[in-house]
């Protein structure tokens, strides 16, 4: 009797995964407890010691101090240690493929969800889909599908018109873009920008679709323009001028959000110096030997003898000036780093988004305004709100556990013991 039933609920079993795609059924997820943890929630309210968490089919089934664990779950005893939302980067890069050992990259340093903010290829929904079904090999992708640019011969080019512009936000629409993003940068005068008729009508049949608007800037005048044409989210701080009190005032006004990158803006030069995290084992995880070898020579001297290296530290000091002058004024600034994309560029999946906790530490940012902005800020900019972002009953089960607190040190963030994706331990 016994092994018929086994037999039964295997045959049950097996047909359920291949039915969802290979993900467990939610009837069979297993509940785990996480007990006596102190819980940061990500909303910006005080740590809350003696939290017990309950996740079962991927979501927080319950939280609280009077909450019990359920009979037959899992419970793991995290006295001492501390529960936080899953990182979440707003200005990331998935690419080039393949996409799975980045995305797991991603998770091993606790980052639970990214955008890919270049080029993805169709699949990338089919792809986006198992995830949602609970086939989590890595954090979890947002993407623009398209990025349009001005930058000749490369893919974003193509579109010469306002016309074709608005076709081509049709075409990444119907393929179910999370994002339309505009890149308005010359590239220090190597390249045209995009014209203000162009991106109007990118913004235009964007916001006709409902669809959330980015732009990549470097300018305090192209900045300007996109918030006039409607842009949602500026992925990137103004870099070349300090940020007048007026312009503050415009973001305020129409909700703009600001995305500061500064670990971006100090991998530019900080490889050729003695700052270069190559020693640091942290570093080190998240690029293979090869990498690190051409770092340390053909990287480091690349950006010792760099004539621009004057202009890329003025960018960075701006974009650190211009973050706290954000944060002080109460603008919504998210936590992005422009991490991935082509291996050259050294911008580390993992390790940038650590580096730039401290970059906003040392821009005069708390320890819980920067927890905020991975969490709460980048969930409502990015429209993911209503699952993501904070802990709390009912949302997705993607969190952290730490050993060490947060909150008296950002670098704490790294004391990272254990990542739960959709309510599972991932390794």
């Amino acid at each position: 009797m016994h092994l018929r039933f086994l037999l039964r609920l295997l045959a049950a079993l097996s047909a359920a995964v291949l039915l969802t795609g290979g993900a467990i059924p939610q009837t069979l997820a297993q509940t785990i407890a996480l007990t006596k943890a102190t819980l940061i929630d990500g909303s910006g309210a005080a740590a809350q010691p003696n939290i017990t968490i309950v996740m079962d089919n991927g979501r927080i089934r319950d939280l609280g101090a009077g909450v019990t664990a359920p009979a037959g779950a899992t419970v793991v005893d995290l006295a001492g240690k501390f529960v936080l939302p899953g990182i979440i980067n707003g200005h990331g890069h998935v690419g080039p493929a393949p996409r799975d050992p980045q995305l797991r990259q991603y998770a091993l340093y606790g980052v639970t969800t990214t955008t890919s903010m270049y080029f993805d290829q169709d699949d990338v929904q089919a792809f986006k889909q198992a995830q949602k079904a609970g086939d989590l090999r890595g954090a979890r992708i947002l993407t623009v599908m398209y990025r349009f640019m001005s930058e000749p011969f490369r893919p974003g080019s193509e579109m010469k018109t306002p016309e074709e512009a608005r076709g081509k936000v049709d075409e990444i629409v119907a393929k179910d873009t999370d994002f339309v993003k505009v890149w308005i940068d010359a590239q220090g005068g190597r390249f045209p920008k995009l014209t203000p008729e162009f991106t109007a009508a990118v913004m235009d049949q964007a916001k006709k679709h409902n669809k959330i608007r980015m732009a990549h800037i470097v300018e305090l005048e192209d900045a300007r323009r996109m918030v006039d044409q409607g842009v949602n989210i500026l992925v990137h701080n103004v870099r070349d001028k300090d940020i007048p009190d007026d312009f503050i005032a415009t973001l305020k006004e129409r909700n703009v959000s600001v995305i500061s990158t500064l670990a971006r803006e100090e991998a530019l030069f900080v490889y050729g110096g003695p700052d270069a995290p190559t020693d640091n084992p942290f570093f080190q995880k998240g690029l293979n030997s090869e990498r690190l070898a051409l770092l340390r020579t053909k990287m480091r001297d690349e950006q010792a003898n760099d004539a621009n290296k004057p202009r890329w530290v003025r960018m960075f000091e701006t974009d650190k000036k211009n973050l706290k002058k954000l944060a002080d004024s109460g603008i919504r600034f998210g936590f992005g780093t422009d991490s991935g994309g082509a291996l050259d560029r050294y911008f580390i999946q993992g390790w940038f988004e650590h580096r730039q906790m401290e970059l906003m530490r040392d821009a005069g940012l708390t320890p819980m305004q920067i927890i905020q902005a991975f969490s709460k800020n980048n969930s409502e900019m990015l429209g993911i709100d209503k699952d993501f972002g904070t802990l709390a009953k009912g949302k997705a089960a993607d969190l952290l556990v730490l050993t060490r607190n947060p909150l008296d040190d950002i670098t704490n963030m790294k004391s990272i013991e254990t990542v739960y994706l959709g309510g599972k331990k991932f390794e």
